[in-house]
């Protein structure tokens, strides 16, 4: 059966509820993080605040796109600009869009152009795991690890042959379908996942006129090979393509009309990694570069970006007695292209070139019930200022209690992007190459605890955001500008695992924030989120549920017919998903979205998307 080991989940908004990932068994604190540490490393090690969701739990959740599962995480608050397909803006811990960093097996997938990822063209088809460690992290992982680091994983838990496909059919015309494949080749594994979806729609202005659709193709590849007894080589690569329509304010009203627009986005990425490992296993090396182009292209503009990175590291392992050292040091090059293209003799033509280079240090202790850490960075760049970024953390585990405290302190920054340096739209918006890094110092406290086979987590955080930009409409043409005063994020988060029994899991997740910039509430920033979920999975039957509910808070946003603020409704979005297994390789599902039809809008303007329920089929070999 599909779910043989996955009891389908409920998660509560309750405080009562225990533990921090979805469908997470009882010994995830043996379990690895790749983002936790420069290497993977026991959950346990972690002093931040770490969520993680599987293929099964997408799966059952009933997951198309990566980010609404994201809604589940407590701290990531999701902001879709119309139907599925459309811009897709996600924020931690009240950061901006921009402010986190995105990983796909390692390779940092930001658009170079726009500087913040398109979680538009991301769907769940091919993703095994997804890692989300909150808080400030640049001294780990360098620029955009303001608000967090999100780390998609696509290489397969498992190792045996397997092969796979669906197809899916449903509301709005929406059409999916895709396949997989494993293969064993000696040693050496390879896989690969290919997806393609496409639907109609419905107008996103709300004005009842033409359906704003989309459709996305996505493909990826790896390849893992031992080159000898402790030399391995390691590939990955994705493509995607993506097309979505959607309306335009063509009057500058500040309110959307019902025409047609088209932006196509365009991303590969690729990765190769050389490791290799001393004769005694305590020191390791990897040599690493990866690549990223990125291209969008709508009715005025055509804009490219290009990424290169080449990393060296070496891990060093010793114990003193019974205390473990961990020890790494990173050395990294990384060049940016920009491009932009309006047409023959068009003033926003040009391509501008970025390099920067890294050092950083990271050192971890493990003694007992005590972990020490402590990371330093140092970030140069051609086109803005350096910067030196630093994290410390410690976790203690009172194992009488069944539970551990952890903190941590650490600096995030982001830089400027392409767009806000050089930008240029005639009449519009001129780009400010003057722009100063922004910088954020945030504070952690955290408490994880076991309640027999339920689990509980709470982590309160206090960041203070520096030189945070922002676009100055005041000015003709607008630009952008960095802000004079600070910008305040606190907020209170709580996820919880129970498993209840075999059959039934309760998980939930809840989030108090507060995110203000002198003193004025921050768009798009609810001060309340909360999931819950709940999966039945009756033993050795071939049928189960999904039921789950993502509740958005009021927030405020941008009118911009008359650039001032205003307050959105709170929604809460019902999901929920039906399968029944015929025989050991095929299965039949049934999900929907929105089942309770709310009407909601995520931002100004745009209208929500109503009840939608598929059907669908999967084999699995």
């Amino acid at each position: 059966m599909f779910y043989k080991n996955t009891g389908l989940t409920l998660s509560v908004f309750a405080l009562a509820l225990p533990t921090s990932t979805i469908a997470e068994d009882s010994s995830d604190d043996d379990k690895m993080i790749i983002i936790g540490s420069r290497t993977p490393i026991a959950r346990k090690e972690v002093t931040a605040a770490v969520s993680v969701l599987t293929d099964e739990d997408l799966q059952a959740l009933g997951i198309v796109l990566v980010a609404d599962a994201l809604r589940a995480v407590p701290g990531a608050a999701v902001n879709r600009s119309g139907p599925a397909g459309a811009l897709t803006q996600v924020r931690l811990r009240g950061s901006e869009a921009n402010h986190v960093l995105v990983l796909i097996d390692g390779i940092e997938a930001s658009n170079p152009f726009t500087g913040a990822f398109s979680f538009n063209t991301m769907p769940s088809s091919g993703i095994s795991r997804v890692e989300v460690l909150r808080g400030e992290q640049s001294a780990l992982w360098g620029s955009d690890a303001i608000g967090g680091v999100i780390n998609f994983v696509t290489t397969p838990a498992k190792t045996k042959n397997t092969a796979g496909s669906f197809a899916e059919y449903g509301s709005f015309e929406s059409f999916r379908t895709g396949a997989n494949g494993q293969m064993q080749l000696g040693k050496a594994r390879l896989f690969g996942n290919a997806s393609y979806g496409t639907s109609d729609g419905y107008d996103v202005s709300g004005t009842g006129g033409d359906r704003d659709g989309y459709d996305n193709f996505s493909a990826l590849t790896g390849f893992d090979a031992p080159l000898g007894a402790r030399v391995a080589l390691k590939t990955r690569s994705r493509y995607t393509r993506s097309k979505s329509e959607f309306d335009a304010d063509t009057d500058f009203d500040g309110r959307l009309d019902d025409v047609l627009r088209l932006l196509r986005q365009n991303q590969f990425d690729a990765l190769a990694e050389l490791t290799a490992q001393s004769h005694n296993g305590h020191v390791n090396h990897a040599l690493k570069s990866t690549y990223t182009t990125t291209q969008d292209v709508d009715d005025n503009s055509r804009a490219n970006g290009f990424r290169t990175q080449l990393s060296y590291q070496i891990n060093a392992d010793w114990d003193t007695g019974k205390t473990a050292h961990h020890f790494t040091i990173l050395g990294e090059g990384e060049r940016e292209i920009y491009k932009n293209d309006g047409g023959r003799g068009a003033f926003q033509n040009q391509k501008r070139r970025n390099t920067g280079y890294a050092l950083a240090a990271d050192y971890r202790l493990v003694s007992h019930d005590l972990v020490l850490n402590a990371s330093a960075r140092r970030d140069t760049h051609s086109l803005f200022a350096n910067a030196n970024t630093w994290r410390v953390g410690a976790a203690y585990a009172f194992v009488p209690l069944g539970g551990r405290l952890r903190a941590s302190v650490g600096q995030g920054i982001k830089n400027p992007g392409f767009f806000e340096l050089f930008g240029f739209f005639p009449g519009f918006f001129v780009g400010n190459p003057e722009l100063e890094t922004e910088k954020s110092t945030g504070f952690e406290l955290g408490w994880d605890q076991d309640i027999g086979p339920a689990k509980l987590s709470l982590s309160g955080y206090s960041s203070r955001l520096m030189n945070e930009i922002f676009t100055d409409f005041g000015a003709f043409p607008a630009t952008a500008r960095n802000r004079v005063g600070k910008s305040r994020r606190r907020g209170l988060e709580i996820e919880g695992s129970w498993p209840v029994s075999g059959a039934l899991t309760l998980d939930g997740s809840l989030t108090l924030q507060h995110t203000s910039q002198s003193n004025v509430r921050e768009i798009r920033r609810p001060k309340f989120l909360a999931s819950t979920s709940i999966h039945w999975q009756p033993a050795n039957q071939p049928f189960g549920i999904s039921l789950g509910a993502d509740h958005n808070g009021k927030m405020t946003d941008t009118d911009f017919g008359s650039f001032s603020t205003i307050t959105l409704n709170a929604y809460t979005l019902v999901h929920g998903t039906a399968h029944y297994d015929i025989g050991e390789h095929i299965q039949l599902y049934l999900r929907g979205d929105n089942l309770l039809d709310e009407a909601y809008s995520e931002v100004f303007g745009f209208a929500g998307q109503g009840r939608g329920i598929y059907g669908g089929i999967r084999a699995k070999f």
